[in-house]
Formats: structure tokens, sequence, C-alpha cells
């Protein structure tokens, strides 16, 4: 964040009533000059508020290697921040009554955020182990949503994984994706979206996923890579073809209308045994202010038994 100091020196001003013109114009181009120097000293741009909330994750990964994970998650997350076991909790109150802490190591290879800066979020790889003496690392992706504080500061909101196998390469290069300037939607018509995708996924979840996923949408599950692309995506979801009943337990949308994201529950009916556990769904306005499906989350719970 940029700061901002402002000096001011007395002035004798002209006194009397001859002088009562003057005296407001020379108030009028103080106030004027004073009003420029704040904005040009505090107008950041899109990639400038993305920048910040990427600083954040960096932040947090660096005290999680310098105190310890659990201390870096009671500091970086919400007072309200959810995670998932397997249902949503407080993650918070997770960490904080944790044991054990863990060795974890991730970075960012995706950072979006939203016109107003309020909302985003970013993904990438990760590895965990309990043991620093063994090399036996659970690989995994995350994704993490931030929200902004009255008091500018970035906290997670949400925080998931999906486990992979191990990755054959290194990560890839940070990708930053700013806004779509001035196509917002409104706020109140993403409930309108939620009823079409739903009632769409009722009858095929892929062709739902097809008819309101964008072009760049990345689909997690476990036992996979993120599958990157409209046309990867479909590909990782044939095994899941049929319906879907999904059930929003939480929706969250930024101030801007043009990121919004939910969470909740899913089963599949048609499915032997049935097949449910939860979801999250992060949406994005394109270029013509249409609602798209950017990434879709999905953790089955344990068949019963």
């Amino acid at each position: 964040m940029y700061g901002l100091i402002l000096t001011a020196r007395s002035q004798r001003f002209l006194v009397g009533r001859d002088h009562a013109d003057d005296n407001r114009r020379l108030m009028r181009g103080i106030i004027t000059i004073l009003l420029a120097g704040v904005g040009s000293t505090w107008a950041e741009t899109p990639t400038d508020h993305l920048r910040s909330m990427v600083e954040s994750e960096r932040n947090f990964y660096l005290e999680a290697q310098r105190k310890g994970t659990r201390p870096a998650f009671l500091d970086f997350f919400a007072d309200d921040a959810i995670i998932f076991r397997p249902g949503p909790v407080n993650g918070k109150e997770v960490w904080r009554n944790r044991k054990t802490d863990l060795e974890l190591i991730w970075e960012p290879t995706l950072a979006v955020i939203s016109g107003n800066a309020d909302l985003g979020y970013d993904t990438g790889p990760s590895k965990w182990r309990v043991d620093k003496s063994k090399e036996e690392w659970t690989y995994a992706s995350y994704i993490s949503i931030w929200k902004k504080r009255p008091d500018g500061s970035w906290k997670v909101a949400v925080d998931c994984a999906t486990e992979n196998p191990p990755p054959t390469a290194g990560p890839e290069p940070l990708q930053l994706k700013i806004p779509n300037e001035g196509n917002g939607a409104r706020s109140d018509s993403f409930a309108e979206l939620q009823t079409e995708f739903f009632t769409a996924a009722r009858a095929d979840f892929i062709t739902a996923v097809d008819k309101f996923g964008s072009d760049d949408i990345r689909v997690y599950r476990d036992g996979a890579f993120p599958a990157a692309g409209k046309k990867m995506a479909i590909q990782a979801l044939t095994a899941q073809s049929g319906g879907s009943n999904m059930e929003v337990m939480h929706t969250d949308i930024s101030s801007s209308g043009d990121l919004a994201y939910h969470y909740g529950k899913y089963s599949k009916a048609d499915s032997a045994p049935v097949s449910q556990g939860y979801f999250l769904q992060i949406w994005r306005t394109n270029s013509s202010g249409r609602w798209t499906l950017v990434l879709d989350w999905q953790q089955a719970l344990p068949p019963e038994k």
C-alpha cells in the first residue's frame, strides 16, 4: 500500500470585504491541489491490488516456514474462514485445536481479483508431511479465496485442496488475471445464474459445465491434477456423467458484482452406490458481463457401508 504524507504551512489570507472573492478562489485552488495530490498518490491499478493479495499469500507462506504452519494459519485465516473436514467447518477453530504441526509448502500459479479489489482467489501446487525426518510427502493442489478486510488487509475466507500424484515438472509461472473493465454483472443476477446452472446440473452435470464453463475453467478432483481448459475439464468429468443435485450452503459476491463463489452439498442419486459430497465453485463475469464458471472443486464422501 502506498503511504501519503501531507504537509502544510501557515498562509496569510487576504482580509476585508473587497478581497472575499480572492479568498474563495485561493481556498478552492488549495483544495483542488490537495485532492489532485491525494488522487495521484492513492490511485492503484487492478494489478497493484492483485499483487497486494499475492504478497499476502507470500507472507502467509514465509510465516509458515519461520513460525510453523499452525500459527501462520491462525494469523492469516479470517475468524469465519471455512475449510472442509469433510464438510465446511470453521478453519481457525480446527487449527487452534490441532495438537501436532506439519510442514507445508505451496506456491500460487494463478491469482484472480474482483473489480473493486475486495475478493480474489489463488491456486497452485502444494505438498505436506508430518514427519520432517522422512521424505514422505503428500502432494496436492490448493485453492484459497481471499477477502479484503476494512483495514485493508487480506484474509483467507475459504481454503481447500485435492490430492494428486507427485508432479513430474516444476510449477508453472504465476499468472495474474485482472478484472474485465466495465462489464461487471449485477450481484442479484447471480441468484438467477445459480438457478439456471443447478437446473441444468440435475439433468446432466457435464452438459451444465460445458454450457456455463469458461474456456479456461479448472476442475479439481482427488487423485488427479487439476484439469485446465474446457476440453480437459470435460474429459476429466466423463467418469461423473449423469445428473447432480446441488444444495448451496453459502454464497459470497464481490461488491463490483464480477466475482462470486458458493459452496454446498451435492448428491448423484443415479449412481450405485449413491455418490455424495461437497462442492466449491468460483464464478467470474467475462468481457460481455456474462457469468461463467471458472473453477469447480468437489470432494466425494466415502461410500456408506
